[in-house]
């Protein structure tokens, strides 16, 4: 799904529609959708996105299990 790189901003997400709105907005894990603590997230790194004329920007954020979006060791 996703590559291992150190850019986390290079690393691809899940599309936007299909995310609650608390992951939108950094607030949950955009992979698990867990509630992120203050601390215990990484930081995905702002993103664009073309609505129309109107290009707003995101802040996604991940749990520390799965920043890459791959999914935690069982």
């Amino acid at each position: 799904m996703a590559t291992e790189t150190e850019d986390l901003a290079a690393v691809e997400l899940p599309r936007i529609g299909t995310l609650t709105q608390r992951q939108q907005r950094g607030q949950d894990c955009v992979w698990c959708g867990i509630t992120l603590a203050p601390g215990a997230a990484v930081d995905l790194g702002a993103r664009r996105l073309r609505i129309g004329d109107w290009t707003p920007q995101w802040f996604p954020r991940a749990c520390l299990k799965h920043p890459t979006g791959q999914e935690a060791p069982a």
